[in-house]
């Protein structure tokens, strides 16, 4: 198994990060590709999703980032385990990870497609949202998304150009978290430093 260079080269023209998504893989598949992955400067960390697998796999904390719903049965075992959080969209969970004794960062994440399916604040409540968990103190880097699964780029374009516009409004100078395999392109081109690829990072 192999990265793909051109993905790599186009994260770092753009003067982005990559959050490289490792949940599809097996423990060792997993550990095998850390070194790899550690090895590029363009790299952030590895993003994974589900609890059990992150305790199997093992990875550093600082070199681990956890994108996944949160339940709050495993906010203890996310805090110990993961630097970042790219998914807080509750504010009693944003009270639990505030009361660990390894508190990790947090962006905040929007529904930005407005999908009643999808976990995320509404974009119209992140203001309301930020100002009740305000009192937890909690690192907040930014915000995130994972929007529309079909989509037409137009519409792509608009999510991440909402993004920034929120971002700009109610956290000037964070980042922004999004992107996946089928529209990181897009979203390097409107301005996000932070993309989420998994298997299309990757080759056999």
């Amino acid at each position: 198994m192999q990265i793909v260079p051109e993905i790599l080269k186009k994260v770092e023209l753009a003067g982005a990060r990559l959050l490289a998504v490792t949940k599809y893989f097996s423990p060792e598949e997993t550990r095998a590709l850390f070194p790899i992955l550690n090895y590029e400067p363009v790299v952030l960390a590895l993003g994974e999703n589900r609890i059990a697998q992150i305790q199997e796999k093992n990875i550093p904390r600082e070199k681990l980032h956890f994108i996944g719903n949160i339940q709050s049965r495993d906010i203890s075992e996310i805090a110990k385990r993961c630097s970042v959080v790219h998914s807080l969209c509750s504010v009693k969970h944003a009270e639990l990870f505030s009361q660990q004794t390894d508190v990790p960062a947090v962006f905040i994440q929007i529904n930005i497609s407005r999908e009643k399916q999808k976990s995320g604040i509404d974009p119209d409540h992140l203001e309301t949202f930020l100002q009740k968990i305000q009192e937890f103190h909690l690192e907040i880097q930014g915000i995130s998304a994972i929007g529309a699964g079909e989509f037409r780029p137009d519409q792509k374009r608009k999510e991440f150009r909402e993004l920034v516009s929120l971002r700009n409004t109610y956290l000037p100078g964070k980042s922004i978290s999004a992107g996946t395999s089928r529209d990181f392109e897009i979203a390097l081109e409107e301005g996000i430093e932070i993309v989420r690829v998994g298997q299309a990072l990757f080759s056999l």
